[in-house]
């Protein structure tokens, strides 16, 4: 470079030294979208454990669901039951 003349010499300084700082840029743009990158790949695998686990939860409140009327109709079992034999004792009064 020291053949060149002292004006084209200057050009071509300023037209590297904004080729570097072009470079710069990409490569703090580059690292930002990795981060974005980074932050939606875990975003998604949370989407997804979240997903799960709702559907786990809504599984297990079905069954929740199920036990509960199954307890409903054997309490009311129970209570027919009991009545009946009070109504025929009586009313747990004597005779």
């Amino acid at each position: 470079m020291s053949h060149m003349e002292p004006e084209a010499q200057e050009r071509f300084e300023k037209l590297d030294l904004k080729v570097f700082e072009h470079d710069e840029k990409l490569f703090a743009h580059d690292k930002s979208l990795l981060g974005i990158r980074n932050l939606l790949q875990t975003g998604m695998r949370m989407l997804v454990d979240m997903e799960t686990k709702m559907a786990a939860l809504a599984d297990s409140e079905t069954r929740l669901y199920g036990s509960m009327q199954e307890l409903a109709a054997a309490q009311k079992r129970t209570e027919e039951s009991l009545k009946r034999f009070l109504d025929r004792s009586g009313n747990g009064h004597s005779s």
